[in-house]
């Protein structure tokens, strides 16, 4: 059962709230395209997979780029449980990559991001102390 006032509504009063609502549905659409249209950076993708010595694959690596010669570094995640991790950062710089696993020397290489779009990587992570 339905229990409240009847509320009167003229159709001009109808009509400008349509309005409002669509003027304020048309900004936002308008404010959308704006942010879309802005001018960004190319991506570079860094696809890598960290391996053991053994072959199986490295959970929790902890990934990190910089700009060569910088000290500070600037992107960073973890590689998922079968190894993997991708980094996007701007293309047409040269990188440093730096993987730290718990149990593994570091591993670190440069990567070229002036030439091409993406790299795929295969990293064999050293056991700490030696290995194959």
């Amino acid at each position: 059962m339905w229990v409240g006032y009847p509320v009167k509504v003229s159709h001009a009063g109808f009509v400008v709230a349509l309005l409002s609502i669509c003027a304020v549905a048309a900004m936002g659409a308008a404010s959308a395209a704006g942010s879309a249209q802005k001018t960004r950076e190319p991506d570079f993708l860094v696809y890598a997979t960290a391996f053991n010595d053994k072959g199986y694959t490295v959970q929790g690596a902890r990934a990190r780029m910089s700009v060569v010669g910088e000290t500070k570094w600037r992107w960073e995640t973890e590689s998922d449980d079968e190894g993997e991790f991708a980094l996007h950062v701007p293309e047409n710089a040269v990188y440093t990559l730096r993987v730290d696993a718990k149990g593994y020397q570091t591993f670190s290489e440069d990567v070229d991001a002036t030439h091409t779009d993406r790299v795929d990587l295969a990293l064999h992570l050293v056991p700490v102390g030696g290995g194959k």
